[in-house]
């Protein structure tokens, strides 16, 4: 099966159209890191299986968007930036994928998967409130015999299963970051499991199962025969019927052993997992103990940063509100002593009573004379006129004054009772402010200090994340969150070693008992048996014979599929010995060797560093898909992205001189490979590298300023096109 082409149309970060050729043999991506590598792989992997790889997270269905990358990405966000930024409001963005494959026989199919996107009158335009995306269209077109077949959707979905079985997709078609689950030194079901799925063992399995079957049946057959050819001779009956008892029980006991058996995988799986998490954890005790120690100081320090704020909101508008106000009380304590002097005065009589009111009226309007000193008063004396109504006026004032006075008199009297009482607030007051401004002072620095430290401590969470980042990505263990499930999986280890040990007694007691009932069934055929030879009344029927043959065939199938299977682990081991020291030809110290035991299990080699651990993985992964395409004389594609991070360029180098000649076709997206290098033109010159590209950003602005997300695509350059 060789790929023709992919054609990507706003996927991720490739803008508009972008058509990719490739050839047999070895098709090298080169870029450097965040130029399209990942996402062209993730292109290959969609438009098939409409799924994509998210970092930290794994696959994730685009369909199921967010829910299905739980939040880390939304609907629109595999949809290409730039259209989605130049895109008005109605607008419909097309993003697709486009294969070209041809099959073993030669059967042109052309896979296109594409969803839609329509631009809301959202404002961000980076929301997801902004996007109506469709779910994505699959479509599947080739030719048969009755022409050019279409199948959608579901149908297209068959298709492409029968195209790329599920079980081989992560060992053909997988990221670095995948490399442990697919094989790992400290679990053999990894490699089991493996073998199952690319190989060509699984057909002894299946013989093996059909002649299995194929016996019970006729071994059933035969007995109810043999039961109606002697139905006259009772002891004859006697030993069928207790044959077929044993078979009934050998049968049920079987199928219970079956079911163990499983159990006891699953069981064995979990716990393995449940243990290596463990180990993960232990090395990290510390890190993840300063991490909660930080994190507790940051929620301390936080609650009393709470707590104060919520005094000063409590104690700003009740009495901080005051602050300022010392002016405002000292004018008040001077008002209040000013009236605590006055408070008493009466209003001054100043003799106003003499003369009378009546004695100055009968002057200015009679006599018009003083009767004490003789002076005129009339219109030729004015200053005098004057005099006598100012005198008269003055008197009128003294009257009111004197019947407020005495009309105010009870209420002044209280009011001078609350002055008494208040007169020495101002005094008590200036000194409370005085210490409200030192309680308020005191809020803040310590306010401050607070803040301060938690500043120091959200600088050192930001380092611990950086230290747990690191591992989870070195070690591929999370113990942040794994370290709060410890004393969890700790009690889930017990629980499995107790339900372990539990089943392991049932499957012995199971097997004593499928060994017992094999062992009756051969005393009572030996009994059958030997009434025929002694008295020569039982009558034989034709499936006795084909059973007889049918057990040998079974016990050939076993000991074949049992010889085939160490031959092939044999071979595994041969052929990813042959891959590994291909590929650490230019390393002088210690190597080590890939061993591969008859129980599936991959001996660890604790010398050996990370780079030696995933050269082995890599070199059983192509052991195995190459003894599987010489058996099977069927052939998929290989491709790869970031075969594995700890590669130097040595090691990559090595590693695509041995690829190229392993696969029919191959396509690997690497870093590692520098454009112009000696290494490089190496892999030009090479016969089987048939096509080298590298990726690139296009970048669309002309300033110095670093460009935005939707100011950058992919930009696909060919270095070696087929010739």
């Amino acid at each position: 099966m060789i790929i023709r082409s992919i054609t990507i149309k706003n996927f991720q970060s490739y803008f508009d159209t972008e058509i990719i050729p490739f050839s047999e043999g070895l098709n090298l991506i080169i870029g450097n890191g965040g130029k399209g590598k990942s996402k062209l792989f993730n292109a290959f992997y969609w438009v098939l299986f409409g799924r994509i790889y998210i970092t930290d997270f794994g696959w994730a269905a685009t369909n199921g968007l967010p829910q299905s990358a739980r939040g880390k990405m939304h609907k629109h966000d595999f949809i290409n930036q730039k259209a989605l930024y130049e895109a008005s409001i109605g607008d419909k963005i097309v993003c697709s994928v486009q294969l070209e494959i041809d099959d073993d026989k030669g059967v042109r199919y052309d896979i296109t998967r594409q969803v839609e996107a329509v631009r809301t009158d959202y404002k961000d335009w980076l929301s997801p409130f902004a996007w109506e995306v469709s779910s994505s269209y699959l479509k599947v077109s080739y030719d048969d015999i009755t022409g050019t077949v279409v199948k959608t959707d579901e149908y297209a979905e068959d298709k492409i299963s029968q195209l790329f079985p599920e079980g081989i997709r992560g060992y053909i078609w997988f990221q670095g970051e995948s490399l442990d689950e697919l094989i790992n030194f400290q679990k053999e079901q990894n490699l089991r499991d493996a073998v199952r799925h690319i190989s060509y063992f699984p057909f002894y399995e299946k013989l093996t199962s059909i002649i299995t079957k194929s016996q019970d049946k006729i071994s059933r057959l035969e007995a109810r025969h043999l039961r109606e050819a002697n139905q006259h001779n009772a002891e004859v009956r006697r030993c069928i019927n207790n044959i077929e008892e044993r078979r009934n029980k050998l049968s049920r006991e079987e199928e219970k052993r079956g079911e163990i058996i499983r159990l006891i995988e699953k069981i064995q799986i979990a716990l393995a997992d449940d243990e290596g998490k463990v180990r993960g954890i232990a090395g990290f005790t510390d890190l993840v103990a300063k991490y909660e120690r930080c994190e507790h100081d940051i929620t301390r320090v936080t609650n009393e940063i709470s707590a104060i704020d919520e005094r000063q909101r409590e104690l700003l508008p009740k009495l901080w509100v005051l602050r300022g106000s010392e002016t405002l009380v000292e004018r008040c304590k001077e008002i209040i002593a000013s009236h605590v002097d006055e408070v008493y005065t009466v209003p001054e009589k100043k003799y106003l009573d003499n003369p009378s009111r009546e004695k100055l009226e009968e002057i200015l309007n009679r006599d018009h004379q003083c009767f004490v000193c003789g002076s005129k008063v009339d219109d030729e004396h004015p200053d005098a006129v004057e005099w006598i109504r100012n005198r008269i006026r003055a008197q009128d004032e003294f009257l009111r004054e004197m019947s407020d006075y005495r009309a105010n008199l009870e209420a002044a009297a209280r009011f001078n009772m609350f002055v008494g009482k208040i007169q020495d607030y101002p005094s008590s007051l200036l000194v409370a402010l005085s210490q409200i401004d030192q309680q308020y002072a005191d809020s803040e620095e310590r306010l401050e200090k607070l803040m301060a430290k938690r500043r120091q401590l959200l600088t050192r969470k930001r380092q611990l994340d950086e230290e747990i980042e690191e591992v989870k990505r070195k070690y591929g263990v999370d113990p942040h969150k794994e370290a709060s499930r410890i004393n969890v999986i700790d009690k889930e280890i017990k629980m499995s070693r107790s339900t372990l040990e539990s089943k392991q007694r049932e499957l012995r007691a199971a097997e004593t008992l499928i060994q017992q009932y094999k062992n009756e069934i051969k005393d009572f055929e030996q009994e059958l048996k030997s009434y025929g030879t002694i008295t020569g009344t039982v009558a034989s029927v034709p499936e006795t014979e084909w059973k007889n043959i049918s057990v040998f065939l079974e016990d050939i199938c076993k000991r074949v599929q049992e010889k085939a299977r160490k031959e092939l682990l044999s071979k595994i081991e041969q052929r990813a010995n042959a891959f590994y020291s291909k590929f650490t030809e230019h390393d002088n110290g210690y190597k080590g060797r890939v061993e591969i035991g008859d129980d599936y299990t991959i001996r660890f080699d604790p010398l050996l560093n990370t780079s030696h651990e995933d050269r082995k993985k890599m070199s059983i992964i192509n052991a195995l898909l190459s003894l599987n395409q010489e058996a099977m004389s069927t052939f998929y594609p290989f491709i790869s992205d970031a075969p594995t991070s700890s590669f130097d360029p040595n090691t990559t180098h090595k590693y695509l001189l041995g690829i190229k000649d392993i696969f029919e076709q191959s396509i690997i997206m690497t870093k590692d490979v520098e454009v112009d290098s000696d290494k490089f033109n190496d892999l030009v010159s090479q016969k089987n590298v048939s096509r080298i590209y590298q990726l690139t950003s296009r970048i669309y602005r002309d300033d110095s300023k670093e460009p935005e997300i939707y100011e950058v695509s992919t930009k696909v350059t060919p270095l070696k096109p087929r010739r």
